[in-house]
């Protein structure tokens, strides 16, 4: 019945681990879809704000050719326009003269005859019809304004979405955890994606870590948020000033480029063995003075005044003389005054040295 009652108590202990881990996936899948549509919300801003930009562009190019087009056009008029006038003007005036010669050839007074064909000869002289230039001032041509966009059509044939850099490969092997620091070491996908390819060279990297009591990447509820770091030039980093007051670290990284950040590295659970204690001022040793993690005392030549300090001397002057030199033979060595910092984390070396006091998380 017991061995039964046991082999339940585990499946329950299973199940219920079960049922916590599915939850948690489920709160990470809607979370997720969440981020999704945020997401997607976004790009999708950020693609119209972009094609905007193209077609104000665009009509900005088209604005700024289609006013070139125009002052030549009406340049061009203007010169003709010109030409026009004076070319009636002149007709106007040829006209004039020639009736005025057909009109002398009828005079038969040869005084009235002579005056008419000085006159005459004197107005051709002067005739615009005779200073006016009889060829066109521009050409009806226009080829210079001739426009072919079939390499910007076929560019723009080619716009899409700007290629990110893969997920980088935390190296596992190399990374290390110690002394409330870890150093995380990662590696490109592919020699590609850090010498550069269509999506340009990795600048820079992103590392988050966040707490945990769990080795699975997935986020209990209650559970620390991710944390970042930005800026990475290299591909290993160092996350310094860490209390390791949790079993696990879940650490992920990527890449980015100039143009975006590509996707995050499979998270990588660091195990963090050793764990933060604190020091009991209330059960340390009476010549100790316990502040936070920062302990200090005295050499024993200097007493102090503490109750307990005065009880232990008056039982020791209680004890006969050669318990008392078998005490003075084994007693330590004076030492200097000293201040001393306790490191914050519990390595495996305390385990084989004698405590002095009782430590409480």
């Amino acid at each position: 019945m017991d061995t039964q009652k046991e082999a339940l108590r585990r499946i329950i202990s299973t199940l219920a681990n079960k049922n916590d881990e599915l939850q948690n996936f489920l709160d990470t899948v809607e979370n997720t879809l969440t981020g999704l549509q945020e997401e997607s919300c976004k790009v999708t801003s950020d693609l119209e704000a972009e094609l905007e930009q193209l077609r104000s562009a665009l009509e900005e190019k088209g604005a700024e050719l289609r006013h070139i087009l125009k002052e030549e056009k009406q340049r061009k008029e203007a010169e003709l326009q010109k030409q026009l006038s004076e070319g009636k003007s002149a007709l106007l005036s040829c006209e004039e003269l020639l009736e005025f010669a057909d009109q002398t050839l009828t005079i038969t007074n040869e005084e009235e005859f002579l005056t008419a064909a000085k006159q005459i000869k004197e107005r051709v002289t002067m005739a615009p019809a005779f200073r006016l230039t009889t060829r066109p001032a521009v050409s009806d041509n226009m080829s210079q304004f001739t426009v072919d966009f079939s390499a910007e059509r076929a560019g723009l044939q080619r716009l899409h979405f700007l290629p990110v850099p893969r997920a980088p490969e935390i190296d596992v092997s190399s990374c290390v955890v110690r002394d409330n620091a870890i150093t995380v070491a990662w590696r490109p996908l592919s020699e590609a994606d850090s010498s550069g390819d269509g999506s340009g060279p990795i600048e820079r990297y992103e590392l988050e870590y966040r707490k945990s009591n769990r080795d699975s990447s997935l986020r209990a509820t209650g559970e620390a948020c991710w944390e970042k770091m930005s800026d990475i030039r290299e591909t290993r980093v160092t996350i310094s000033g860490l209390k390791f007051d949790s079993p696990f670290v879940i650490i992920r990284v990527r890449a980015r480029n100039k143009a975006a950040a590509g996707e995050f590295s499979e998270p990588v659970a660091m195990e963090t063995r050793a764990y933060n204690f604190g020091f009991d001022a209330a059960t340390a040793h009476a010549e100790l003075k316990v502040q936070g993690d920062t302990v200090t005392w005295e050499p024993q030549g200097v007493k102090g005044h503490d109750p307990r300090l005065r009880a232990k001397e008056n039982r020791s002057s209680l004890r006969t003389s050669s318990s008392s030199t078998h005490s003075a033979a084994e007693a330590p060595r004076r030492r200097p005054i000293r201040r001393q910092r306790v490191g914050q984390d519990a390595t495996d070396s305390l385990e084989s040295r004698t405590q002095c006091w009782v430590t409480r998380r």
